[in-house]
């Protein structure tokens, strides 16, 4: 762990606030002692504690203080004549009594107590709020950091999904009963699009049917291109099928036999015969 790692940790804030146990604090004294970086860390913070401090600090109304010395001589009267009553030389016997040493020592314990109280009343508030900011800031980092693994461990999903599916389509290309018919639209002379290509690879043994997408513009909204095999020189439907939604190969209609594969435009939902342009065509060999 580097110096800037170690000051990140919170290792500072523990060490300063009193939160750190014995051994932390011996090593982060050796580190303080070694190291500028730490000494300045801690000093910047307690900066920051002192400046919130009196920052959020309260200013007393104008007649507390008198209040406070108030209570204080009233309860330093009580305390002089029940205990000092007999023991204070300075009693005389009537009862009555001068104002001797004993009573301004206890007004003057009782005046620091006061004063310490309220400033450990102020560091109290200064620390309770920089642990609620610390806690909110922690907490909208523990969000920010949740979203991100949930949206990784998505991606992650998706893309393992795609991988998977991926390796089934190479395997089963690589299957010997597969045949490959290339569908150029050059060997339609009345195509739209010369330039557009598809391919269908067809299991001869499964009799699976399988298009890929290579090349078709994208047709009206209210058309979907349709496959045909061509069997005995009649044509049967083998699928529709849209171009926005073609993700790698598209599974079609099983066909037992065939000569010829060939892509038209047709009415969406397909039509019982050829209606629309052909758009390509392929032979099989």
């Amino acid at each position: 762990m580097n110096i800037q790692e170690y000051i990140s940790s919170g290792i500072v804030e523990s060490y300063v606030l009193g939160l750190a146990d014995h051994e932390e604090r011996a090593d982060f004294d050796r580190m303080c002692a070694a190291h500028a970086e730490v000494r300045k860390a801690r000093e910047l913070f307690e900066l920051s504690l002192e400046e919130q401090a009196m920052l959020n600090a309260v200013t007393p109304s104008k007649n507390i203080k008198s209040k406070i010395f108030a209570e204080i001589e009233i309860e330093s009267e009580k305390i002089n004549d029940q205990s000092f009553i007999d023991d204070d030389p300075l009693y005389v016997a009537d009862g009555t009594r001068s104002e001797g040493p004993a009573k301004i020592k206890a007004m003057g314990w009782l005046r620091y107590l006061a004063a310490a109280s309220i400033a450990l009343l102020i560091i109290s508030t200064a620390l309770n709020f920089y642990l609620f900011n610390q806690y909110k800031s922690y907490s909208s980092r523990y969000a920010t950091l949740m979203a991100q693994q949930t949206e990784l461990a998505k991606n992650n999903d998706i893309m393992r999904t795609r991988l998977t599916a991926y390796e089934g389509t190479i395997a089963m290309l690589r299957d010997p009963d597969m045949a490959v018919i290339k569908m150029p639209g050059t060997n339609v002379p009345t195509s739209p699009d010369s330039s557009s290509v598809a391919t269908v690879y067809w299991n001869t043994k499964s009799k699976d049917v399988y298009l890929l997408v290579n090349n078709l513009p994208q047709p009206p909204s209210d058309k979907q291109y349709q496959l045909w095999a061509i069997v005995d020189g009649q044509p049967v439907d083998a699928g529709v099928f849209d171009v926005q939604s073609v993700d790698g190969l598209l599974r079609m209609k099983n066909m037992p036999r065939a000569q010829i594969f060939a892509v038209t435009l047709e009415k969406r939902g397909g039509s019982v015969a050829p209606e629309g342009p052909m758009y390509v065509l392929g032979k099989v060999s």
